[in-house]
């Protein structure tokens, strides 16, 4: 898909600079009075044309920017500060109140009232590292924590490997939030490769 964007941008900009140079044809190529003067048209031209490239992909850019706000605006914070722990090894294989089996080493997590399945954005707040689990069983049990992450999940945020207990903030995440957030991204990563890829020299006279 991205190299068929990419030849679809390129053909379109050769389009607009053979276009370009069909207007100055009838007007400031018509009657050059000097080789010189040629040249600075062209050179005039391919400065404007460079322009007006940057700017519509800015525009596209301030696009997808604002659909990555508009969805971060979708997220719930549901507790600023909270506590969470992680599941001890003798759970594995065991089933959970959801029916599914535990797997320390997937990305899941328990809550006493979210709805099975939901996703969740937990953010250890001594580093600012996040990961997105899905809740699949209920708890803690144990008083004054919000959350039990499986032990893959408490790692990947861990600041220190050993402590047992993290502070962090909890969100709900909207539904297909990873898949739109990938998409706008891989939109976002196609744009700049193109901006990296197309040499406008490639279509200088």
């Amino acid at each position: 898909m991205k190299m068929k964007r990419k030849h679809l941008f390129s053909l379109s900009a050769l389009l607009v600079v053979l276009s370009g140079f069909a207007v100055y044809s009838t007007s400031d190529f018509s009657t050059p009075k000097s080789s010189k003067e040629l040249a600075m048209n062209v050179v005039n031209y391919d400065s404007t044309f460079k322009l007006e490239k940057k700017e519509l992909m800015n525009d596209d850019l301030n696009a997808l920017n604002n659909q990555l706000l508009q969805l971060e605006d979708e997220v719930e914070v549901i507790e600023e500060s909270a506590v969470t722990s992680y599941y001890h090894d003798k759970f594995n294989g065991k089933k959970t109140a959801s029916g599914e089996v535990f797997n320390n080493k997937e990305l899941t997590a328990a809550h006493k009232t979210l709805p099975f399945g939901t996703k969740v954005r937990v953010t250890n707040l001594s580093n600012e590292e996040s990961v997105i689990v899905t809740v699949n069983d209920r708890g803690p049990h144990s008083k004054g924590r919000s959350l039990d992450l499986s032990k893959s999940a408490f790692m990947d945020i861990a600041h220190h490997r050993g402590k047992g207990t993290l502070n962090v903030k909890i969100e709900v995440l909207p539904e297909d939030y990873e898949e739109n957030k990938a998409k706008i991204e891989e939109d976002l990563s196609d744009i700049v490769q193109i901006h990296n890829d197309l040499d406008l020299n490639e279509f200088a006279l």
